[in-house]
């Protein structure tokens, strides 16, 4: 199989090289096009990987894939799809943005529009949630390398899941200001950085293994009745920390239904 890329940002990059190091060698991909748009970034990963190579133009990627994955922004989407030629046989999945995105499948046609899916930067290291929308075994098979694979059926789950990656640079935000934090106050800076980030992961990986407990039940085993975690969660409740979060994912989801 021969998998085109129309687009070749940080998701796709990520995408690229996570499925050129799929664990399993026939998870791989036989051939992959890549659309030149962001040159530096498409001749690295042809540097990188012997079965990337850099299509002459979008057209040429269309041309010579079976699968095409549509990863360009959403402000540009609509223009660089519609100018395109796809065949039938063609299998077309997008990784934009789901806002107002009901005209893909009309405009790959006599391509076969199969699925929007979703990955983060660190399916590059096959790891994090793939989502799949709407369940299908082919799609979910060659997104498998990539990480957790997360099949939905009902656009509402999979926009409100997709809101949750509104939390991706504060998540970033907070470890950097808690390392910022032990900074100031007696930590050196590389240490504070390192020890901010491996304690977050750890936390993370905790939730996140088979048959773990829900984060809410993680989150009262850490407090201790009188403790440390527990001051930090009553003054965060207090200022409406966590309300404000739920605040804020409901105006993106509004943003993704289009209804602001």
């Amino acid at each position: 199989m021969i998998l085109g890329f129309i687009g070749t940002g940080h998701i796709a990059a990520a995408m690229v090289a996570g499925l050129c190091t799929a664990p399993r060698a026939g998870d791989r991909p036989k051939k992959i096009l890549v659309s030149p748009r962001n040159a530096e970034t498409a001749a690295g990963l042809a540097r990188r990987f012997t079965q990337v190579a850099v299509a002459r133009d979008n057209q040429a990627v269309v041309d010579g894939s079976d699968w095409i994955v549509l990863a360009v922004r959403p402000q540009i989407a609509r223009e660089t799809v519609e100018g395109l030629k796809f065949k039938r046989g063609q299998t077309v999945l997008s990784l934009i943005a789901p806002v107002a995105d009901d005209w893909i499948a009309e405009a790959v046609k006599p391509g076969r529009f199969a699925a929007r899916i979703f990955v983060m930067p660190p399916c590059e290291t096959h790891v994090g949630p793939v989502m799949v929308f709407p369940r299908a075994p082919a799609v979910q098979a060659l997104m498998r390398p990539l990480g957790t694979v997360i099949p939905v059926e009902d656009r509402r789950e999979f926009l409100a899941l997709w809101t949750l990656t509104a939390l991706i640079a504060p998540f970033y935000g907070f470890a950097a200001t808690s390392g910022a934090w032990a900074a100031t106050n007696g930590a050196g800076a590389e240490a504070a950085r390192a020890f901010a980030a491996s304690m977050l992961h750890s936390l993370a990986a905790v939730a996140d293994r088979p048959g773990a407990e829900p984060p809410d039940a993680l989150a009262k085993h850490a407090e201790t009745p009188g403790g440390l975690n527990e001051q930090v969660v009553r003054e965060l409740a207090a200022k409406g920390w966590f309300d404000a979060v739920g605040a804020s994912l409901d105006g993106i989801l509004k943003r993704l239904e289009g209804r602001t």
